[in-house]
């Protein structure tokens, strides 16, 4: 397992625990999907230019941002930190078969 799928283990697990997460994971992913929207669309048109790159960075600057909170979040909360030890220590237990380990 790399650590991408680790952290989005974690992380999927700490959902559970904590609403506030939920709520900066969802902004999270809007920011970056909206950065890759636009970054996508002035790719395929062959949009260039300053103001594109304005835009660009804008986005990035935004989902960038958005992570930070993310991530900071994570490692501050308390709900969040205990679920990413539960999980560390139950990793066979999925969100689905939590009860039955």
């Amino acid at each position: 397992m790399n650590r991408t799928t680790a952290t989005q283990d974690d992380m999927s697990f700490a959902t559970v625990f904590c609403p506030e997460y939920e709520a900066l994971l969802d902004n999270c992913q809007r920011a970056l999907q909206a950065w890759s929207e636009r970054s996508e669309n002035a790719r395929s048109a062959q949009v260039t230019g300053e103001g594109i790159g304005r835009q660009l960075l804008l986005l990035q600057a935004r989902f960038a941002k958005s992570y930070d909170t993310l991530q900071r979040h994570v490692h501050s909360c308390e709900r969040c930190v205990g679920a990413s030890q539960m999980n560390q220590l139950y990793p066979e237990c999925g969100l689905n078969t939590l009860t039955a380990c």
